[in-house]
């Protein structure tokens, strides 16, 4: 298997030798064309009127009337008129001619320079412009029997040119396809990866490819680097839903112990009730945790919403205003939904529910007391479609803008703004950005410009 730079070299050498064998072979084939005629001709009109000026020049009007100046055409067999040569005021020279046949053939050869044939008395006539020893201009008319067409300077180089940049335009594509296309396929693949499509792969051979083919082994790294990542993260989420099941089961029994020590200290100890309550908040906050875990690992697993139905999002959201406000109340803080229109999309409720809870309740804890988290529902048309948009607003420290995208990676925390006493574990948010990518939607976090975070969540319309 050859290297890529072994490809690309040979495919640009391949590509010079057909144009060389074809533009040789096109030398010498006979293109049955008018100009080979008519570059004949002009020369043999412009020879014999040079040497009619020469003779003008020298002996005035006998002397050039003495020169030969009839051009024979149809196979130099049949005479069709004299030459006629004309000076810079299309004045002709020693003839008598009748002007008004000519005036539109000069009138021409004053604006392109020359004069292809045209019908004259059964004759063609053909011009040219020439200059004489002293640099006076004159226009020549000749009339013979060569064939009327019409007439581009060099257009017999035109069929040469056309194949030979046909040839070099097959030869590039073929080479731009052969390079392009593996890597067209690894960017497809990437993209697909980081949307969360483990099991993406580009097809290969499977075998480790040969020295040199860096395309071939970009594609084979590729896929081994796709093979690792699938199996790591499908490590941390079978660790991760193994570890939450192992810790339900002695959580559950944490909290039947608790309350025999509750029952047998109200009998003897009654002092331990603030310490056996402590336990026991730690040991729901615990619960809560595994439970965000669980929700967490499964949609991580998931590939297609389970029972998807048309969700009104007004509807939904006018079904969690009222839970929203009343933990906005116990921090001294209101949540305000501002709806326009109903729109609805196509999804799971409860998953979509769960996701849009999240977030709000992650806003009230971050939102200044006193303060009011701000729900705007509307509905948009992006070049990508229609879309419905949910943006839940706080009026808190904010986030830095290095970590707006990672506020929704699992466990994440910010050192200064957003301590465990004010905010959760880090799960949340990335249950709610997993949930909404699973609708085939998106989220993203922003600061306000007048302070506090704004998290967006878009979502397909439903048709």
């Amino acid at each position: 298997m050859r290297s890529t730079f072994t490809k690309i070299f040979l495919s640009f050498w391949l590509t010079q030798a057909l144009i060389m064998v074809a533009t040789f072979f096109l030398m010498y084939r006979d293109f049955k064309v008018n100009e080979a005629v008519y570059t004949a001709v002009f020369g043999l009109v412009q020879s014999n009127a040079r040497e009619q000026l020469r003779a003008y020049a020298v002996g005035g009007c006998p002397a050039m009337l003495a020169v030969p100046s009839e051009y024979y055409g149809d196979g130099f067999t049949e005479p069709k008129g004299p030459m006629l040569v004309f000076d810079e005021h299309d004045q002709a020279l020693c003839r008598q001619v009748d002007m008004r046949q000519y005036e539109p053939m000069l009138a021409k050869m004053h604006k392109f320079g020359f004069l292809v044939p045209e019908d004259l008395n059964g004759g063609y006539v053909m011009g040219l412009e020439l200059k004489d020893t002293h640099g006076q201009k004159y226009r020549v008319l000749a009339q013979g029997g060569y064939p009327k067409g019409f007439y581009i300077p060099y257009r017999e180089m035109t069929p040469r040119l056309g194949i030979a940049l046909v040839i070099s335009l097959l030869v590039t594509s073929l080479i731009t396809i052969v390079i392009t296309r593996p890597i067209g396929y690894l960017r497809n693949a990437a993209r697909e990866l980081a949307s969360g499509k483990l099991k993406t792969r580009v097809k290969s051979s499977g075998k480790p490819p040969s020295k040199g083919d860096e395309l071939q082994a970009l594609v084979y790294d590729f896929n081994n680097m796709a093979d690792r990542l699938e199996s790591v993260v499908n490590a941390q989420t079978l660790l991760l839903r193994d570890v939450s099941h192992e810790l339900r089961s002695p959580l559950a029994r944490l909290s039947v112990a608790l309350e025999l020590a509750r029952e047998e200290a109200q009998a003897s100890l009654p002092g331990l009730d603030e310490q056996l309550d402590r336990i026991e908040r730690e040991a729901a906050r615990l619960n809560a945790l595994i439970g965000q875990l669980l929700s967490l690992s499964h949609l991580e697993s998931t590939q297609k919403l389970p029972a998807e139905a048309r969700v009104d999002l007004r509807e939904l959201m006018q079904e969690l205003m009222p839970d929203m406000e009343y933990e906005a109340r116990g921090r001294n803080c209101h949540v305000k939904l501002v709806a326009q229109g109903a729109p609805a999309v196509k999804g799971n409720r409860e998953l979509l529910s769960r996701a849009i809870e999240n977030v709000v309740r992650n806003a009230i804890a971050y939102t200044a007391e006193g303060t009011t988290v701000e729900v705007n529902l509307h509905a948009e048309e992006l070049v990508a479609g229609e879309f419905a948009v949910l943006a839940v607003r706080d009026h808190g420290p904010g986030v830095p803008e290095d970590g707006l995208k990672s506020i929704f990676r699992p466990f994440f925390r910010l050192d200064l703004s957003r301590q465990r006493s004010t905010g959760g574990y880090g799960v949340g948010l990335a249950i709610t950005e997993r949930a909404i990518r699973l609708h085939g939607g998106e989220v993203v976090a922003s600061n306000a410009a007048d302070g506090g975070l704004v998290v967006t969540m878009r979502l397909p319309l439903a048709e």
